[in-house]
């Protein structure tokens, strides 16, 4: 006999569907371009000062369009941007 068990599905929730661009546990990417200040500092290697200049930058220039233009941003060089371009995505 079958039963006629449905499973009922939360909608999104907004917060739940912004975490996923963090970079964490799960692997996931942080996006350049979409995220948040606190999100940024969730990355290793990312504090209040970096997450802070990343977004000034995004703010006068516009979108990221490749990950290299990290490197324009003062403080982070060939070794910080090789770090950090495994949880950066655009």
């Amino acid at each position: 006999m079958a039963t006629n068990d449905q499973t009922a599905v939360a909608p999104a929730d907004p917060q739940t569907s912004l975490s996923a661009n963090v970079s964490g546990a799960n692997g996931s990417k942080v996006n350049l371009n979409t995220a948040t200040k606190e999100q940024l500092m969730q990355v290793d290697g990312i504090g209040d000062k970096k997450a802070t200049k990343i977004i000034e930058y995004r703010q006068q220039h516009g979108s990221f369009k490749q990950l290299s233009e990290l490197k324009d941003i003062s403080g982070i060089g060939d070794k910080t941007y090789q770090k950090l371009s495994k949880s950066l995505t655009i």
